[in-house]
């Protein structure tokens, strides 16, 4: 059942609208296809592989990332225009005084080549720069994931070579601004079903 206390997450308390998807908080009923997106062998492949969790256990990780959440995440799913889930986006590991975090992106692997990664990822990255007050966000990708390390790059991440277990991907709210300095978003709620609109609840991020 959905936590009774007070919402302390670290994220939206509306919608993210892009061209083809939108972004919003998961609801409690959601979960299912979270543990189905983490369970799919494809989509983690180049994550380490499938994680599967017992219904207790999700439950508990609902509450740490979602409701009431805690104050280092922000844990999002991203969907189709017709409210069809068919990936996550998040950052975690938020630090107050670099005002930095790590990104987390995956989008089912069923529903890859559509483009909803990357539009997700720009809208994303529109609210964390320009809304969440974020200066860096780093992607930790493993060496052998070369699809992913390009995407990034094509989208402006730059690599740092000080590390060499990890291919760290990079960017800062000036490498954004360079990039999309032409690009403009917008934050504005759309229709969801019936009953599945999340309210804005508690505080909003301070940062």
């Amino acid at each position: 059942m959905m936590n009774k206390e007070k919402t302390q997450h670290l994220g939206l308390t509306d919608v993210l609208s892009g061209e083809i998807i939108y972004i919003r908080l998961p609801i409690f009923k959601e979960l299912s296809f979270i543990q189905a997106l983490w369970a799919d062998p494809e989509t983690m492949a180049s994550v380490g592989g499938p994680h599967r969790f017992p219904e207790e256990k999700a439950e508990k990780w609902f509450a740490h990332m979602v409701d009431p959440g805690n104050l280092k995440t922000c844990y999002c799913l991203i969907y189709r225009q017709d409210n069809i889930p068919v990936g996550e986006v998040s950052f975690h590991c938020w630090n107050p005084q670099e005002r930095s975090a790590t990104l987390n992106i995956k989008i089912l692997a069923s529903h890859r080549g559509h483009g909803y990664g990357t539009d997700a990822l720009r809208t994303f990255l529109a609210w964390y720069f320009d809304q969440a007050g974020g200066r860096t966000i780093k992607d930790d990708v493993a060496l052998d994931n070369h699809d992913g390390q390009q995407r990034l790059r094509s989208l402006g991440f730059e690599h740092d070579m000080e590390f060499s277990d990890v291919c760290m991907l990079v960017m800062t709210k000036q490498m954004y601004a360079s990039k999309y300095e032409k690009l403009t978003r917008n934050l504005k709620p759309i229709p969801l079903n019936a009953g599945d609109k999340v309210k804005a609840q508690g505080r909003a991020a301070e940062l």
